[in-house]
């Protein structure tokens, strides 16, 4: 069944259209390397080998040996307990660390630290959004501070 797409004659098209696919290719590769480079711009200095990021990814598959000794006891118990890996395949990286913050604290400060520079954009949103409510043009101020 992999590769057949009969019932979809568009994509055959597309997908048999060597010089489109070609630039397709082409194109998609120039923008993945150029996505690279604004990450490296963005976050230097950034070492996704590192083992924090492997712990952050899914602590239930890292090698005991890679993770810094300062935390491997901790993250021992973390890596044995069923409750963690259930909630793990549950909830998403964020929401996970941090409900594990007050059983496995160590762990999930430098997890939490590790996902924070990659955080959403949804407290500078909400931020923004209840500056322009306050900030009408009925009430039109120089200084925001005093409706704060």
């Amino acid at each position: 069944m992999e590769g057949n797409t009969c019932s979809f004659h568009r994509l055959t098209d597309v997908l048999y259209n060597e010089p489109f696919f070609a630039q397709l290719q082409k194109d998609i590769m120039e923008h993945l390397d150029c996505l690279g480079r604004k990450f490296t711009k963005y976050f230097p200095g950034i070492n996704t080998e590192d083992p924090l990021f492997a712990i952050v990814r899914n602590p239930f598959k890292c090698v005991v040996e890679t993770i810094p000794e300062d935390i491997q006891e901790e993250f021992l118990e973390l890596v044995h307990d069923s409750f963690s890996k259930d909630e793990f395949e549950i909830l998403s990286h964020s929401d996970f660390w941090a409900k594990m913050y007050l059983a496995y604290p160590i762990v999930s400060k430098q997890a939490l630290k590790t996902i924070v520079p990659f955080s959403p954009t949804y407290l500078c949103e909400s931020g923004f959004s209840s500056l322009l409510a306050i900030k009408t043009k009925a009430r039109n101020k120089l200084e925001v501070e005093d409706d704060l």
